[in-house]
């Protein structure tokens, strides 16, 4: 009598972690082996959210869909990403106990000055004071480095009286 051995289902390769610009697509790429009988599925680990199971979308989000190759590549699409798909993605196997791989999909956003926010053209008198401000959004968080249009050095004042030369590199604040 010969016997006939069953593969289990198993990931090929980790699920890998995306970092995508906002308005863009992400694609998940799962890759199985011995699938046989079993399906793959789609879920947004943060939240628990089912986003597809083997070839029907489950989510009402009208940006996501899934598509195969050979049944061993499973795809998860998201078009025109936002922040709020941010997050760590599974994919599934329905097996007992159920396998899965988990991916974490970054979305940057690039930043932007916030004119409303910032200091606009300041006249001042030699040796007088001036304070500007540059509002910036963007993620991850930008970094406001100041400079002169001439490319010399800004003297910056401290409120002990200390002058400092060179850049200064401003703070974050939302």
């Amino acid at each position: 009598m010969v016997q006939s051995h069953r593969y289990e289902p198993e990931f090929v390769e980790p699920l890998k972690n995306l970092t995508v610009p906002v308005g863009r697509e992400a694609t998940f790429s799962c890759v199985v082996s011995h699938l046989g009988g079993y399906r793959v599925g789609w879920v947004k680990a943060d939240t628990k959210a089912i986003q597809a199971i083997h070839e029907h979308v489950i989510t009402h989000n009208p940006r996501v869909s899934v598509s195969h190759s050979d049944h061993s590549t499973w795809f998860l699409h998201i078009r025109n990403v936002q922040e709020e798909d941010r997050g760590t993605y599974m994919c599934q196997i329905n097996t007992d106990p159920m396998k899965s791989e988990m991916g974490y999909l970054e979305i940057v956003v690039p930043p932007d000055i916030i004119d409303e926010d910032s200091s606009g053209d300041v006249m001042v008198p030699e040796g007088g004071t001036v304070e500007l401000t540059c509002r910036a959004r963007g993620y991850p968080d930008p970094e406001i480095t100041w400079k002169r249009e001439d490319r010399q050095e800004i003297v910056f004042r401290e409120a002990s009286g200390i002058r400092n030369k060179g850049k200064k590199h401003s703070q974050y604040h939302p």
